[in-house]
């Protein structure tokens, strides 16, 4: 089994090969990304074995460079060290002494607990003994979690995420050896991301973030591609305010190359991530007003929700399907003034999600993008009543991030001030 200081090593040793033959055909990083429409920062990070590409990327790079095969062979050579360091093998229990019999009966009794599957289904490549035995019982327990975060009010679930949590952070610092170390830390690793949805929901961004940012690092430290570019999903919807639908100051290129980079692992993730990923770059492409990029990205979008199975909506995904989709389809038409059109698709993606009780924030949040289309679209009634109700119903939830998300909603009614039904809005709102 190779270890992550030769996984890291090979990884950079390819991307000096494609530095060397880069810079033999007098190239330099922007034209190469140019030519394989990537990012000049990508080629970069690539280079310097930052940035784990699929075989696709190397296949064209050795034909754009005259590589004769070489880069394709080093990405295997590369490729095969990963799958050989992520391969499943039986783990002998962790001592604990007296004063770690608790975390010793939560490993006891969570091994009974009922068989949930990973947030996402993942590839033999990526799978880890987190799958197996009682180690699973940890990923079981945070995929549970994670998929009861649409439907529960977030303070309400926040106690139990970070309990788990420390649980794992515990058994995280007392495991001294790899491959347990590992195993533990991707686990780790993906409690830390759902605490982190919980904390921005709550409207504590710090908090969203610095999980996030953990998450990543873990990851990143282990070699998860998997874990890896879920943190970074998330992590961009944190740094782009969900493309300043939630506060106007997001930083929508921060968010854009880390959904890039998370896209780079694209070979280790599920359907229902990469519609996650195209989804948000077609919402943060349309908030730039560059619609051709944003239908561009929302037909990859639809393409993968297409390849979608039922065993893929799971955990931090269990919200992911069409009616998803419509959602984000319906805002990034809101975001680029095709009010008549947002309108449509908006009303039917909240007529599918009326009825699922799992997903009750992505239906708000589609009802606060409803409102605002109603509004563009010259319904000014319709929208204030709409997003009255919507408000009312986050303030009784407790999503914080929710409220935020109407909040500025009524802020693109500002050319309304004084309408009668916007003042009835706001003294909704004061109220609520």
């Amino acid at each position: 089994m190779a270890d992550p200081q030769s996984l890291r090593i090979a990884w950079r040793d390819l991307g000096q090969q494609l530095a060397t033959r880069r810079k033999a055909t007098e190239m330099s990083q922007q034209d190469l990304a140019n030519k394989l429409a990537y990012s000049r920062s990508s080629i970069a990070n690539i280079e310097t074995g930052l940035q784990h590409v699929n075989r696709a990327f190397w296949e064209a790079a050795d034909d754009c460079l005259g590589g004769d095969g070489e880069l394709i062979r080093g990405y295997d050579t590369a490729e095969s060290l990963q799958r050989s360091h992520q391969r499943p093998t039986k783990l002998q229990m962790p001592r604990f002494n007296d004063d770690e019999a608790a975390e010793a009966a939560i490993v006891t009794n969570l091994s009974h607990a009922p068989r949930w599957k990973s947030e996402i289904a993942i590839p033999q490549a990526d799978r880890l003994v987190a799958d197996t035995g009682e180690w699973g019982s940890f990923s079981q327990v945070t995929a549970m979690l994670a998929q009861q975060r649409q439907a529960v009010p977030p303070g309400a679930l926040l106690s139990l995420v970070e309990a788990h949590r420390d649980c794992l952070s515990t058994l995280y610092r007392k495991a001294k050896r790899d491959p347990l170390r590992a195993d533990i830390g991707i686990m780790l690793g993906e409690a830390s991301i759902v605490a982190s949805r919980l904390w921005s929901a709550q409207g504590n961004r710090a908090m969203a973030l610095a999980h996030c940012v953990y998450a990543r690092q873990l990851a990143d430290r282990f070699g998860s591609a998997r874990v890896g570019a879920t943190a970074r999903i998330f992590e961009s919807n944190l740094h782009s305010e969900a493309a300043t639908l939630i506060e106007e100051d997001g930083d929508i290129m921060i968010g854009l190359r880390l959904l890039e980079e998370a896209e780079a692992a694209v070979d280790y993730l599920t359907p229902a991530a990469r519609a996650r990923i195209a989804a948000e770059q077609a919402q943060a492409y349309a908030a730039l007003n560059l619609r051709k990029e944003a239908d561009f990205a929302l037909g990859r979008a639809e393409e993968a929700v297409s390849g979608m199975t039922k065993e893929h909506c799971t955990g931090l995904y269990s919200d992911w399907g069409p009616a998803r989709l419509l959602v984000y389809k319906g805002t990034c038409q809101t975001l680029l003034g095709e009010h008549s059109r947002a309108v449509g698709t908006l009303q039917e993606a909240t007529k599918e999600l009326r009825h699922d009780a799992a997903n009750n924030n992505v239906l708000l949040a589609a009802k606060v993008d409803l409102a605002t289309a109603y509004a563009g679209s010259g319904h000014l009634e319709s929208s204030c009543s709409l997003l009255a109700d919507t408000y009312r119903q986050l303030k009784v939830a407790g999503n914080r991030r929710g409220l935020g998300r109407a909040e500025r909603a009524r802020e693109r009614l500002s050319p309304w001030n004084g309408e009668r039904a916007v003042v009835a809005l706001d003294e909704s709102m004061a109220a609520a």
